[in-house]
């Protein structure tokens, strides 16, 4: 097998949720047989928003032929992790190159868990929902967006309101028409952007 391992490993990170890696590939004379490729493996060392630090699950990637870089996908954002490389040929890998540290930045909140329609009067309605599943980063709120949807498959403006305190996870809307069917939406935001939004559609009652 091999008996050096890549030296001069970086890591350059393109977004929440991918890298590039760069190493030097190592000497021919200690490759020791024909060279097959690269492995890069990472495993994550801490969650940037809670601080825990995690069980390390190793994934790795293998990278054929002799190449330098290697892109690494499907990253959890705003984490911290730790990455190395190894040489491998047919017989086998050799030794992994001394680990880097690395941290992607924020990204968008996933969907929040539920959106419930709690009370429907004539005109205002009032809307609850759930935390996302991850946040991704540090929450700064929520927007919430309403239009109006008719059976005839007409379609209303959205209306947006931004809900600026993280905390809040319920909201009244008012100035609805009566007997109106609408449609809600919520999406929970970081610093990065707002992710995708969960809806729910619902009835004004009818005047009197």
């Amino acid at each position: 097998v091999p008996d050096a391992a890549p030296s001069g490993v970086s890591v350059d990170v393109v977004n929440s949720t991918l890298v590039k890696v760069f190493w030097f590939g190592i000497p021919r004379d200690r490759v020791r047989g024909h060279l097959r490729g690269y492995k890069v493996s990472w495993w994550k060392t801490k969650s940037m928003l809670d601080g825990k630090r995690h069980h390390p699950e190793k994934h790795f990637l293998t990278f054929v032929g002799d190449r330098n870089y290697g892109m690494i996908p499907g990253l959890d954002p705003f984490s911290e992790f730790r990455l190395t490389v190894l040489a491998y040929n047919s017989r086998g890998d050799g030794p992994e190159s001394s680990p880097v540290v690395f941290e992607t930045p924020e990204g968008v909140p996933e969907q929040p868990r539920f959106l419930r329609i709690l009370n429907f009067d004539k005109e205002s309605v009032t809307l609850s929902w759930g935390l996302p599943k991850k946040a991704n980063g540090h929450l700064t709120g929520y927007i919430l967006q309403y239009q109006i949807i008719n059976e005839t498959h007409e379609v209303g403006p959205v209306s947006d309101i931004s809900v600026t305190n993280r905390s809040t996870l319920s909201w009244r809307l008012s100035g609805l028409s009566p007997s109106t069917r609408y449609k809600f939406y919520v999406k929970a935001c970081t610093a990065k952007g707002c992710g995708k939004p969960i809806s729910e559609e619902g009835l004004t009652m009818a005047q009197g």
